[in-house]
């Protein structure tokens, strides 16, 4: 399943949404924006060469910038949307990290690290790689948030068919169930995703 035709609503995070986490008093706003980009940061940074535990400081790091900034932040003075700014902020935070920390140059003309910076993307490629992973964070979420509200064959057909794109034949002999059957545990298995992850976006849009 192309878990991307999902989520395709919701291209921007709302200003809304930056409002209330620019309210340091909105707890939930703060929760509802970390769920989606706190796993998303930490996977751009693991996609970069970085260990975990670096990857978690660079998520607090990105997280404490933002907080910071938040409030300041402007569509038009910046030039894109607030995703594409988050983006550009872990961006700079790994390359910061590449530069003083655990990556530096093993020759004299610096030839090692050079590469290592252009094997970074730039600001439009990072922030295609935020928007696929946010997408793939969103489905994620939103199937962590349906799954125990279905019988546990009802969830094996859908996410065995759907996701693991096993032969729906395969799958009902496996679970001892009839091909209709699993169609009919995939169809309703989307038809709630699709909402939770409309939910979401909205939250988010």
């Amino acid at each position: 399943m192309n878990q991307s035709r999902i989520v395709k609503q919701s291209p921007i995070t709302s200003v809304s949404l930056i409002l209330r986490v620019a309210d340091e008093s909105d707890v939930v706003a703060w929760e509802q924006f970390a769920e989606i980009y706190q796993p998303l940061v930490y996977r751009i940074a693991i996609s970069r060469g970085l260990q975990a535990t670096d990857a978690n400081d660079l998520v607090q790091e990105v997280m404490t910038r933002v907080a910071r900034s938040v409030s300041d932040w402007n569509p038009d003075a910046d030039r894109g949307t607030f995703r594409g700014w988050i983006s550009r902020i872990a961006r700079n935070l790994i390359i910061d990290f590449l530069r003083h920390k655990n990556r530096l140059p093993r020759t004299a003309d610096h030839s090692d690290f050079r590469r290592m910076i252009e094997q970074t993307p730039d600001d439009s490629a990072e922030s295609c790689l935020f928007d696929l992973e946010y997408e793939r964070q969103v489905f994620q979420l939103a199937a962590r948030k349906i799954q125990s509200r279905f019988a546990d064959k009802t969830w094996q057909a859908f996410w065995k068919t759907a996701v693991e794109n096993e032969p729906v034949a395969q799958v009902a002999e496996a679970l001892s169930i009839t091909p209709g059957a699993v169609y009919i545990a995939r169809s309703r298995v989307m038809s709630k995703l699709k909402s939770t992850v409309k939910k979401i976006n909205q939250q988010n849009h």
